[in-house]
């Protein structure tokens, strides 16, 4: 049943929260082996690896690769993979021509926390589209995805990479799935093996013209994207939306605290473009709930409707 199906690991690792300890002690000593043997020995460190050259390998997203592929006999190719694309890294969107550039730039929906600091400051063409997410341009390299900085916009033209970004992001496949919950509120799925699913929130009114042909969404839509390969919907129509709105906003803050491509553990509230924050977690790890007076006229309408 798609998010609520997935278990929680038990004794998660620290550094890696969505391997468990034993998995990432494996993985770390898979990695050093393989680093080595490609002829750059390292120090292995609880969440990245050190060269003798200064040159620091990050643990996370080839982690998140492994959690992805599943069984730790398929981890090898993982990790040799990603030790090619890091010793030996293709051409950066730098180096490629404009038509280049055009014919692999996606547009991506990026988590605000998880962009360095110093990185951020690169990002000045990027869009704050809800609290904590950016809408950001990448190049999909077959192997790697490189976001793009402010350079690489302004010498292609930010509207002509954002055109043929959108374009590209539409076509992106997705899995599609209903849930209804007890008394009746169906919460809407998008997932898939591509790491844009989330990422269709930037187009959310093409993805609901393609699910519901043309309608008006006179009361908007609840979405949620706890990780890069989900996107959660739900239109409220009755007083359904009431269970809809806490079975999000537990599930998404569940998936996104232990999901390897976590984007954010808010549910928000979409109309006609604009999202506004309707749960959060707390610095406690707890779940709230913020209803603000123009959604809490919509929720009460609906209930007593």
């Amino acid at each position: 049943m798609g998010w609520f199906g997935r278990k929680a690991q038990q004794q998660a690792d620290e550094a890696l929260p969505f391997l468990g300890v034993d998995d990432a002690a494996h993985l770390r000593t898979l990695a050093a082996d393989t680093f080595a043997r490609a002829g750059c020995p390292v120090v292995v460190h609880d969440d990245h690896l050190a060269a003798a050259d200064g040159r620091q390998f990050g643990l996370w997203n080839m982690a998140a690769m492994c959690h992805e592929a599943g069984p730790r006999s398929a981890w090898q190719d993982v990790v040799s993979r990603h030790a090619e694309q890091v010793l030996h890294p293709p051409p950066g969107p730098d180096e490629l021509s404009a038509d280049e550039l055009l014919d692999i730039v996606v547009e991506r929906l990026a988590a605000v926390d998880q962009l360095p600091e110093q990185f951020r400051a690169r990002l000045g063409y990027a869009t704050e589209v809800g609290e904590g997410l950016l809408r950001v341009l990448v190049a999909d390299f077959p192997a790697t995805v490189a976001t793009l900085g402010d350079d690489d916009v302004a010498r292609v033209g930010l509207e002509r990479l954002q055109t043929a970004g959108r374009a590209r992001l539409l076509a992106e496949p997705t899995a599609y799935e209903q849930i209804e919950l007890e008394g009746g509120a169906l919460l809407e799925m998008l997932t898939g093996e591509s790491v844009y699913v989330a990422s269709k929130l930037l187009v959310l009114a093409d993805v609901l013209r393609s699910l519901h042909g043309e309608r008006a969404y006179p009361d908007g839509v609840l979405v949620g994207v706890p990780d890069r390969h989900s996107l959660m919907l739900h239109v409220p129509v009755d007083g359904g939306v009431v269970a809809a709105l806490q079975s999000m906003a537990g599930g998404t803050a569940k998936i996104w605290s232990s999901a390897p491509g976590g984007v954010s553990p808010c549910v928000y509230w979409w109309r006609d473009g604009t999202l506004t924050t309707v749960s959060r977690l707390t610095e406690q790890g707890r779940v709230a709930v913020e209803v603000h007076d123009e959604l809490g006229a919509v929720l009460n309408r609906l209930a007593a409707a």
